[in-house]
């Protein structure tokens, strides 16, 4: 009797350390593409706030802001962000959106800067190519196993929609472009 309960005890243990093992997350990795899709949901999701907290005077004011994220098979990254401006203000104001809104939003998302001066609303360049490339870089793109090169190649491949959704929809626009692109159109 204690024979067979000696070795049903070590089934039992070999069955539990079995389990412990496949269990185990140590020798789990997750794919670099995977990684990378979620460095920038990170990324969107904490500076979307730095655009929905704007408006007022020379900025849209937007009731919501929603994005998606997807890579393809050859690894090019698509962001599509639908801003969706306040129906209460825009629907009695005469403001209709513009190509510079679209890049507003893109630059205000990515390095919290509009990229246009307050008042009269023309291009400054206080954001251009490079300030986005370091940007992405220093906030996305940190990880230690990425050499240049890579870094450059994703962010050549990495693109943005942006579609503003304005209460009267025949107002509505949309602008595209590769993310580091200073301009959207």
């Amino acid at each position: 009797m204690k024979i067979k309960i000696f070795f049903i005890m070590i089934i039992l243990l070999s069955f539990i350390n079995a389990q412990a093992k496949i269990d185990s997350l140590d020798d789990k990795f997750i794919p670099l593409k995977d990684f990378i899709i979620l460095k920038f949901d990170i990324f969107l999701q904490n500076n979307l706030l730095n655009l929905a907290s704007g408006g007022g005077i020379t900025a849209i004011a937007y009731q919501s802001i929603n994005y998606d994220l997807n890579m393809d098979e050859k690894n090019n990254i698509l962001i599509s962000i639908n801003a969706v401006m306040n129906k209460k203000r825009y629907k009695s104001k005469k403001y209709y959106p513009k190509l510079k809104d679209c890049t507003q939003i893109r630059n205000k998302i990515f390095v919290n800067k509009y990229g246009y001066s307050p008042f009269r609303q023309k291009f400054n360049n206080l954001v251009n190519e490079d300030t986005l490339i370091n940007k992405i870089n220093d906030s996305v793109l940190d990880i230690s196993s990425l050499s240049d090169a890579l870094k450059n190649k994703i962010l050549n491949q990495t693109n943005i929609k942006i579609n503003i959704i304005h209460p009267k929809t025949v107002r509505n626009i949309s602008c595209s472009g590769k993310l580091i692109d200073a301009k959207l159109n």
